[in-house]
């Protein structure tokens, strides 16, 4: 069942890495025009930017191997994905947060 796990767990990776071509960014503008760099809370994001037009929430099994091979899930992380459309002309954004903090920011070239 861990394998199976973990398995799941790769595959979400890469699908969550294949994200419409998406390009990385570490600051963007919002649509009122205030910054939001990676490292910043989700609270200061959601203060300077608003409401994202859609948000996913999931909680990710940490894996750890041990010394004999196998691997044991040792807790979850808290991850968020929040899309923000930044305007006409803009490319929509997507930020990736974990346990509360901005961990990336990918513009999405297509919506």
């Amino acid at each position: 069942m861990m394998r199976a796990a973990l398995t799941l767990v790769l595959v979400a990776g890469v699908a969550g890495s294949i994200t419409f071509g998406a390009t990385a960014e570490d600051t963007i503008r919002c649509r009122n025009g205030r910054l939001v760099n990676v490292g910043m809370t989700a609270s200061e994001v959601s203060s300077r930017c608003g409401d994202p037009k859609s948000r996913t929430v999931e909680e990710i099994p940490v894996l750890a191997r041990l010394p004999t091979g196998a691997v044991r899930q040792t807790g979850t992380t808290h991850a968020e994905r929040w899309i923000y459309g930044r305007g006409q002309g803009q490319m929509d954004a997507l930020l990736t947060f974990e346990d509360g903090r901005l961990l990336r920011i990918e513009l999405l070239t297509q919506p």
